[in-house]
């Protein structure tokens, strides 16, 4: 929806309106140079963690095999047995460290970036609406 520029009648109306205008585009600014942060930490976070997570569970599944090919009690299986069980620990840690930073907290935090982007755009379009206005009328 475009603005009404036509309501301002007077040029400091619209200087009024400029500044404030202005105000909100560097807040918006801030916000988007946090989420770009945020975007690009969490990113390569997340990453991590998918990979790590791909590799526990390769890992698992092959101690799953190899311990079915050994003698249940014996010092191999034993030793074998507790790095599964480690590695199983790590895959919950990793799960639940997914929950609080990964994936689904990274494209939210995208599309928080996305909206603040298109909301900087649509005030700087009003702006210079606002400021072309201003040139039509009396000194």
């Amino acid at each position: 929806m475009a603005i009404d520029v036509r309501l301002l009648l007077t040029r400091a109306q619209c200087d009024a309106v400029i500044a404030e205008l202005e105000k909100r585009i560097r807040r918006l600014g801030n916000k988007e140079s946090n989420y770009d942060y945020q975007d690009e930490v969490g990113s390569e976070r997340a990453t991590e963690l998918n990979d790590e997570l791909k590799g526990l569970n390769v890992r698992i599944a092959n101690h799953d095999t190899y311990l079915a090919t050994l003698t249940e009690g014996s010092t191999e299986y034993e030793r074998t047995f507790d790095e599964r069980r480690k590695d199983d620990d790590r895959r919950g840690e990793i799960l639940a460290q997914q929950r609080k930073r990964g994936a689904t907290k990274v494209v939210l935090g995208q599309s928080a970036l996305k909206e603040t982007q298109s909301r900087t755009t649509s005030l700087e379009e009003d702006k210079a609406a606002v400021a072309a206005h201003r040139l039509t009328l009396a000194a």
